[in-house]
């Protein structure tokens, strides 16, 4: 068994011994009795690696930029200044990982499923169409199952991986849409009350949908708001260490102007699943998946 296997193996094991030795939440109902066979994890993989998109690695400068009157685009500190960073290529998730998809890897190694709650269970926004709402360690030990299943190097993307795609490649632009403007109903939500099915609005150029709004994305990086100011320049993957994960992206509770491309959310409970926090996958490998 390899090093990535074990790690997952550990991960896993860990996660459902707490999950036996802990009393159940009033809150939480009793989880429904489902055997997943092969065939249905077989599909899961091949549907995962179909919606991959390939992105080609290049440099860009990561982080807010300024207009023509020199003013940046967004008020805040920790996203400047902006520093250039080069990427190899690498692969994305067109969509964020559904609840339907969230849950036949729980229902797979015997694991709670997320965001199961007396009052959630049922809803149409908690279907299997709709964006997970998945803590941070739900989020790494899914990809990395992944990575077990398929032989392939999938884990959350980094921080700059996925600032590089939402920006079409680096290119300066201030919201993840299809061209890179905003307008409810159109191409981003109108303020809702719960998410909407991943892909119900076009996705940006390079085919990738909900970056600007939806659910925020967890990535592996851990959070430092100076960061930009002597990170690595070359496959950045963050602090070495740190308390708080990286969220980017804005979510169905935001206001468009706190979905922008550059806007970076952090978070300390880590094994807490938020309806509003979602995720999707890479895979580190220069070259398009087969």
């Amino acid at each position: 068994m390899n090093h990535r296997s074990t790690a997952l193996t550990l991960a896993l094991s860990t996660l459902a011994l707490a999950a036996c030795r802990s009393e159940p939440k009033d809150d939480t109902p009793p989880m429904p009795e489902r055997n997943v066979t092969q065939a249905e994890i077989e599909e899961l993989i091949e549907r995962s690696k179909a919606q991959m998109v390939f992105v080609e690695g290049g440099t860009f400068m990561m982080g807010d930029y300024k207009n023509e009157n020199g003013l940046y685009m967004t008020p805040y500190r920790d996203n400047k200044p902006p520093t250039e960073v080069t990427l190899d290529s690498y692969s994305i998730g067109a969509y964020e990982i559904s609840y339907g998809e969230y849950d036949l890897y729980t229902d797979a190694n015997d694991l709670p499923r997320t965001y199961w709650r007396k009052w959630s269970v049922g809803k149409d926004w908690r279907g299997p169409e709709y964006p997970a709402g998945v803590s941070w360690h739900g989020a790494k030990n899914y990809c990395l199952w992944l990575a077990d299943q398929t032989g392939l190097p999938f884990d959350l993307p980094t921080e700059a991986q996925w600032e590089y795609a939402a920006r079409n490649r680096g290119q300066k632009v201030l919201y993840a849409t299809n061209d890179g403007t905003i307008r409810e109903g159109e191409n981003y939500s109108e303020f809702i009350r719960n998410p909407r099915p991943s892909g119900s609005f076009p996705p940006n150029p390079l085919g990738l949908y909900d970056m600007a709004g939806n659910m925020k994305d967890w990535v592996n990086d851990w959070f430092a708001d100076d960061y930009y100011q002597w990170g690595d320049s070359v496959n950045p993957k963050g602090p070495e260490t740190g308390t708080h994960k990286v969220l980017r992206g804005g979510t169905y509770l935001e206001s468009p102007s706190a979905s922008n491309v550059f806007i970076r959310y952090e978070n300390e409970k880590l094994d807490f699943d938020y309806q509003s926090t979602g995720f999707r996958c890479a895979v580190n490998q220069s070259t398009p998946l087969p």
